[in-house]
């Protein structure tokens, strides 16, 4: 029995495109999968220090999840699925 807490689940699946998380979206947690033999990539937003984000390479059969620390929300991701490439996406 449900305790009045909603948690909505959100689903879609690209190609030949790229899809930016933003910290208005809210979203808690991501996970991403790439059920295809083209590469796609996930790119994080924050530096550290001199530092800046470098695209992670996301494999064929291979699930990349992200989590925010308790309470708070993602702030920026960038998913890129270039031409040939499918990747499923399920964020909360």
């Amino acid at each position: 029995m449900a305790n009045g807490l909603a948690s909505v689940v959100f689903t879609t699946e690209i190609t030949d495109t790229s899809f930016t998380l933003n910290q208005s979206m809210g979203i808690q947690q991501i996970s991403i999968y790439n059920s295809s033999s083209t590469n796609g990539s996930v790119t994080g937003t924050r530096s550290l220090g001199a530092t800046a984000s470098s695209a992670l390479t996301l494999v064929e059969g291979q699930t990349m999840t992200f989590q925010a620390i308790e309470a708070s929300v993602i702030e920026s991701l960038i998913i890129t699925a270039p031409s040939g490439c499918t990747l499923q996406i399920i964020a909360q």
